[in-house]
């Protein structure tokens, strides 16, 4: 939702100014994301300035906004003087495939792929879920020692031939690219799940070598009680945590469940983790992400509950449970925050789309 505001913002305060180009300043991914959507409105040409997140800068240089090399305010500067492309020339098909893949590679989260949804349905681009689903499972994540040491740089060339050579702020994206350093052990992937009768589908991130986790449920309706539980010791280490009420519409505004990493963290634990919220991209744990359709409308995680059993058996990517359809049927779905009105947040709450698609208004 913060990104949706600021997009908002800015298209509104840009909207009049006559403006002949944006720099885009480092900031965190609500930030940087909602500014290149509203950068897509407004159609300039736009640079997006470097950040310390390797894989947020690794996604925007393979978007074709970032620069590879060069300082961001010469660029765009270069760019106008040029007449170079507008943002919508830069961001396609082929560039939105090759920030996928760069984002997988280097360990980016789950959150950064709902940002690109977000970009890709700005941008008029159809089919970019689908796209997520059979590009980022099959990218294998770097070891995080190998690109502190290479860095957005190497990844890219790493990366390689998998790369469309698609026009970028500095020219033709392989053109920039240096030799490719020694190639790397996979460290994991991005995968998902789904459960054969119910419809459901998450995704997570999972460690070369784990092929299943599973555990009874503990289920909590707010990140702040699944961070309670966990300090006061009432977590078994065989149990999977639920945190539902997450998602973009209940939240509402997708939720990142950072307190909760840090309490788990703090704790020694390495717990299995169910949330239709999004993980952070440090947490310990295998934790599963953006369970869809979300608590808030009436989605299977809205309905599981204490001492249920699951399996996440990541070889044939499915959720399996003891639980039958009638059964799970029968409970009663999960009620939510029940924002009323016509606030920026109720009106988002009631029509905000799934993760995969982005995240924003509807």
């Amino acid at each position: 939702m913060a990104r949706e505001w600021i997009s908002d913002l800015a298209t509104v305060s840009c909207a009049d100014e006559r403006l002949d180009g944006i720099l885009i300043p480092p900031g965190n991914s609500e930030e940087t994301f909602g500014l290149i959507v509203a950068a897509l409105r407004l159609n300039l040409p736009t640079v997006c300035a470097q950040t310390r997140n390797v894989p947020m800068l690794a996604s925007l240089v393979s978007l074709g906004l970032a620069p590879l090399n060069g300082q961001p305010s010469d660029v765009v500067v270069a760019l106008l003087r040029g007449r170079g492309p507008g943002v919508r020339d830069l961001i396609e098909n082929f560039s939105l495939a090759n920030a996928v893949r760069a984002a997988a590679a280097a360990g980016g989260g789950v959150e950064t792929l709902v940002h690109l949804s977000a970009v890709a349905r700005e941008a008029g681009v159809v089919g970019f879920s689908r796209m997520i689903q059979v590009l980022a499972p099959e990218t294998p994540t770097v070891p995080p020692e190998w690109l502190q040491k290479h860095g957005p740089t190497g990844l890219l060339a790493h990366l390689g031939d998998e790369l469309h050579n698609v026009a970028t702020v500095e020219g033709k994206l392989k053109e920039r690219l240096t030799e490719s350093p020694p190639e790397s052990e996979e460290d994991s992937r991005l995968m998902f799940v789904r459960g054969r009768s119910s419809g459901t589908e998450a995704v997570c991130r999972v460690e070369t070598g784990v092929e299943e986790v599973a555990g009874e449920c503990r289920v909590f309706d707010s990140e702040e009680a699944g961070v309670q539980a966990v300090e006061a010791g009432e977590i078994g280490e065989s149990e999977m945590i639920v945190v539902r009420g997450c998602g973009p519409r209940g939240g509402p505004g997708l939720s990142r469940l950072d307190g909760l990493a840090i309490a788990l963290r703090d704790a020694g634990l390495e717990l299995s983790v169910l949330t239709d919220g999004v993980a952070p991209e440090d947490a310990p744990g295998t934790w599963v992400s953006l369970f869809a359709p979300e608590a808030a409308i009436g989605g299977v995680i809205g309905r599981l509950r204490d001492g249920d059993s699951l399996r996440l058996d990541f070889v044939e990517s499915r959720i399996r449970t003891d639980i039958e359809a009638k059964e799970l049927a029968k409970r009663p779905p999960f009620e939510g925050r029940g924002i009323t009105g016509n606030s920026y947040e109720a009106r988002y709450a009631r029509s905000a789309l799934p993760g995969l698609e982005g995240a924003g208004f509807g």
